[in-house]
């Protein structure tokens, strides 16, 4: 069984072929995409777990430090724990998911399954660094407002919502990926200002609008409908059984992004060979 350069994880390709039914061969490539994709998040904290964290903070200090209808449209208590999770996810952690795992990704090419596992992953870790947390903060504040059904519906929020949009932000990721460089090395580089530098501030940038473009794409639908049904109560705080409501339309609309920005990502990793020659070429930038 070979094994992933520098993890010893195996790759999840071989242990497909050692799986004797397809049940078990999806559990192995889960399971096994999953740990590689823990190995390599806790071997280069200053990549996931540093950014996570730096956003959380950023958050925290405009949440409390600016007015909070300059950036948060829920500026009530239970709103801070969605708005966390929000900024946490919005970075390059959520799109380029390609370039800095890219020997597991050309490994993986000519298998589908082994390929949806790895994406699958790298959105699972990241929400379970993110949703326990933010779902702590949720049940906390739950406590002092002592709404424990309209807590539970928010929880519910921050736990199933982030996927379809975790799986559209990484889209970006898929169509225009680049790989981690130190700085020095793109200044060494800046002759190559428009592919090396300009490409990636843009990149570096865009994560912040996208995630947050695809929630917003999750809510709308059920927003809309809620003022469409309730016209005399739009400016008053939703209601519990309505909140429920939107929150599982919200979920239905995420599971369905889920599925076919995989099919997307998936489509365009497989059949587009231009990728496959960037991802095999760091000095690509």
């Amino acid at each position: 069984m070979s094994q992933v350069e520098g993890t010893g994880v195996p790759f999840v390709r071989d242990l497909a072929d050692t799986a004797p039914t397809a049940g078990p061969t999806l559990t192995l490539n889960v399971m096994a995409a999953l740990r590689a994709e823990w190995i390599r998040i806790w071997r280069n904290p200053a990549d996931t777990l540093a950014t996570v964290a730096f956003n959380a903070v950023l958050m925290i200090g405009a949440w409390f430090l600016l007015p909070r209808s300059w950036l948060f449209e829920w500026t009530g208590p239970s709103g801070f724990a969605l708005a966390l999770a929000g900024w946490m996810y919005a970075d390059v952690t959520a799109t380029n998911v390609l370039a800095p795992d890219s020997e597991r990704v050309l490994a993986a090419l000519d298998d589908r399954d082994a390929l949806g596992a790895m994406l699958g992953a790298k959105a699972v870790a990241l929400w379970m660094l993110i949703a326990p947390i933010c779902a702590t903060i949720a049940i906390v504040v739950g406590f002092a407002e002592q709404d424990w059904l309209f807590t539970a519906v928010v929880v519910v929020a921050v736990a199933l919502c982030p996927f379809g949009a975790l799986a559209g932000a990484s889209l970006v990721g898929v169509y225009f990926p680049y790989h981690q460089r130190p700085l020095r090395w793109r200044w060494e580089q800046r002759a190559r200002w428009r592919t090396v530098v300009v490409r990636w501030l843009i990149l570096l940038v865009v994560p912040y609008g996208v995630f947050p473009a695809f929630s917003a794409a999750i809510a709308v639908v059920p927003v809309v409908l809620w003022r469409l049904v309730r016209p005399a109560d739009v400016h008053s705080r939703m209601g519990t059984a309505d909140f429920a409501l939107c929150v599982v339309l919200a979920v239905v609309i995420s599971a369905l992004m889920w599925v076919a920005a995989r099919r997307i990502a998936l489509s365009r990793i497989q059949r587009h060979e231009p990728l496959a020659v960037y991802l095999r070429d760091r000095d690509r930038g």
